[in-house]
């Protein structure tokens, strides 16, 4: 995603990329593990591993809070080249309201 785009959607669309794209990795992960597996069976190997523990596996994550949340996204300020003085700024105002 180029950088302008990222501040056009919603934190919801970035969660979706976000996990489109682990999905796509996972799935990648998955044909590479399972075309090492069937070289080394068409080699005859003498002993293979189970070919499932050469599969990605995905653990559920508990959601975040919202703390964990509003620093997710204090640090993608700060990754896109946000201002550290004006997020501390915010930071304050929003600690007066």
């Amino acid at each position: 995603m180029d950088p302008e785009s990222f501040w056009h959607i919603t934190p919801r669309e970035m969660v979706a990329r976000i996990e489109g794209a682990h999905r796509r990795v996972s799935a990648e992960q998955d044909g590479r593990a399972w075309l090492a597996w069937t070289t080394a069976a068409l080699m005859r190997q003498q002993k293979l591993p189970e070919l499932s523990s050469l599969m990605a596996r995905d653990e559920p994550q508990a959601p975040q809070t919202p703390a964990e949340q509003e620093i997710s996204l204090d640090m993608l300020f700060l990754a896109w080249g946000g201002d550290p003085a004006e997020l501390a700024q915010m930071r304050e105002q929003k600690g007066a309201d």
